[in-house]
Formats: C-alpha cells, sequence, structure tokens
C-alpha cells in the first residue's frame, strides 16, 4: 500500500462508516461481559449467545416478514442463552469457564442441526435485513453526515446508547450498586440481605440481551443472512475490549471500537492492488492486534500492581 493510497483510505467516508458497522457487534460483546464481569461472573458464553442470536433472528424475520421481530427474537435468544449460563454457574455452582466452553460448543453445533433440519444444506439460512436510517438535515453535514446519518442501521444507534445506560445502570441504579457490591465481595453484600444469586443471575441475563442485539445486528444488519461461522470470535474479541477498558463502558466500547478499525482496515487494504500481502494474513490482523493489545495491558497491570517485582525484573 503506498502512502497516497494510506491517506486516501482514511479521507473517505465510506472506510470509517465500515467502522461503525464492523465495531457495532464488538460493542455488544464487550459490553456483555462487563455486565457479567462486574457480578463476579467471568462469562466466556458471550460467543455462543451471539450465535444463537444470529440464527433465532434470520429464522425469525423470514417466518414473520418482520425484521423488528427477528431482532427481538434475537435478543429473547441470547437472553436463553444467559440463562442457561446462570443456572449452571449461580445454581449448579458449576466452574464458569467449563460453563461457557459447553455454551459455545452447543450453540455452534445447534445451528449447524437446525439450519440443516430446515435448509438440507449445514452453513446458511436467509434472513430479511432492517431498513437503514437516514437522518434528515444532519446527513447532509460533510463527512459526520455520510458516517452517521446516512444509510445507518438503528442497532449502531442502539450499540451507542447501550454505552451510556450501562454507565448509568452502575452510577445511578441500586441493581447496579448491588452488581458491584456482589462483584466485589459476594460475602459482605450476602451479610447485608443482598440475594447474591438473583443479583448475578438478572446480571447474566442483561449480558445475554445485549449479545443477543450483537447476534441480532450479524444477521439482520452487516448481512443480511445467517452463516454458522459468522460470529467469528466476536464475542472473544468483545471480551478482550472489556478486559482492556478496565470495567469503564466508555473505555471498553472504544477498545471495541478500535478492534473494529483494525477489521475494516484489514478489508479495505485488500482491495489496494500494491498491496501485496496475502489476504488470509490480513483476515488475521483483528485477532492479532487482540493478542497484542491483552499483553500489553496485562504487562502494565502486572507492573502497577507489583512495582517492585517489575523493577527486579528489569535489572535483571
Amino acid at each position: 500500500m503506498t502512502m497516497r493510497e494510506f491517506l486516501q483510505l482514511f479521507a473517505t467516508p465510506e472506510f470509517y462508516a465500515m467502522i461503525l458497522q464492523l465495531a457495532t457487534p464488538l460493542v455488544f460483546a464487550a459490553l456483555a461481559a462487563l455486565v457479567s464481569n462486574k457480578a463476579g461472573v467471568l462469562n466466556i458464553g458471550i460467543e455462543g449467545a451471539m450465535v444463537s442470536a444470529a440464527l433465532a433472528a434470520a429464522l425469525f424475520s423470514t417466518l414473520t416478514g418482520s425484521a423488528m421481530l427477528g431482532v427481538l427474537a434475537g435478543v429473547f435468544a441470547g437472553i436463553l442463552m444467559g440463562l442457561f449460563f446462570a443456572f449452571c454457574t449461580v445454581r449448579l455452582r458449576t466452574n464458569h469457564i467449563l460453563v461457557g466452553i459447553a455454551t459455545n460448543i452447543l450453540a455452534a453445533g445447534l445451528s449447524v442441526f437446525v439450519v440443516y433440519a430446515i435448509t438440507g444444506n449445514k452453513s446458511d439460512y436467509p434472513g430479511i435485513a432492517m431498513t437503514p436510517w437516514n437522518v434528515p438535515l444532519l446527513k447532509d453535514i460533510p463527512l459526520i453526515g455520510e458516517v452517521f446519518f446516512t444509510e445507518v442501521n438503528p442497532l449502531v444507534y442502539l450499540a451507542i446508547v447501550a454505552v451510556f445506560a450501562v454507565r448509568f445502570l452502575f452510577r445511578r441504579t441500586v441493581l447496579g450498586v448491588r452488581i458491584l457490591a456482589v462483584g466485589k465481595n459476594e460475602a459482605a453484600a450476602a451479610s447485608v440481605g443482598i440475594s447474591t444469586d438473583r443479583v448475578k443471575t438478572i446480571a447474566l441475563l442483561i449480558a445475554g440481551g445485549l449479545a443477543g442485539f450483537g447476534g441480532a445486528y450479524l444477521s439482520l444488519g452487516y448481512m443480511s443472512s445467517f452463516n454458522t461461522g459468522m460470529v467469528a470470535g466476536r464475542g472473544f474479541i468483545g471480551i478482550a475490549a472489556e478486559a482492556i477498558g478496565a470495567g469503564n463502558p466508555v473505555a471498553t466500547a472504544l477498545f471495541a471500537v478500535l478492534f473494529g478499525a483494525v477489521n475494516a482496515f484489514s478489508l479495505a487494504a485488500q482491495t489496494f492492488p500494491s498491496f501485496t500481502i496475502p489476504y488470509e494474513l490480513l483476515n488475521t490482523l483483528p485477532y492479532l492486534t487482540t493478542t497484542a493489545g491483552l499483553v500489553i495491558y496485562s504487562v502494565i497491570r502486572y507492573r502497577k500492581l507489583h512495582p517492585r517485582l517489575a523493577k527486579k525484573e528489569i535489572k535483571q
């Protein structure tokens, strides 16, 4: 890629619009991870919840002829997966990691089975795409209007609202304070009369609903069909964004947008004739960036928590 092509890429509104499209499911996944972690639950089943939601959204949008009902079905599917996760981890006291792995495997296998049972193929199911919004007057603003107010999926706006809604939840509501209390010290929260199991379950249901929005967006917003591999690790990238964002909803969303920007760059770079790197390698760029971000975050966090040990290691 020449410098001219690089500058042209960052000067086009289409590139920034692509970032919004690719970052939206990551924001939902990251917020789902944040709500779960605030309750003291490591929820790696977000990936499975997104897969189930994407399939349910496509399936019910086709059956009902309504994209909106498809989205609601996707959210409901995400909540059901959150309920399953809560039942296993909260009620049965099963290991969080094992339940997360089981949830992801269950969702992946079940989606293939359902698609094959209905269509006879094992990968695709059509859906009804959501109608994008054009905001009058605002869409005429140069660059900003083209990116944020022209042909924008409604769930993109909902993702932005969700960031501040989650922030409001933990700062201004009783439920949010209880979730934080349970996550920080479950025994202390129980000693003052808080039902810790109920609070954890509610948090996981909220997380499932957020993951459901992310999955529904993939099959009805980003695409107009369901594909068994369409989630493609976005749930785990969202978990990484939440970890780097250190529990702050706004910072978490910004890191999700950053990973979306890397993904957009990897796709856009494939269109430039002067760029000779194989597209298979470019497609790994978002995952490599996620890994690098987690490593950097872990090193910084380790040095903050153990400054003396870090200084000794540097000297050695």
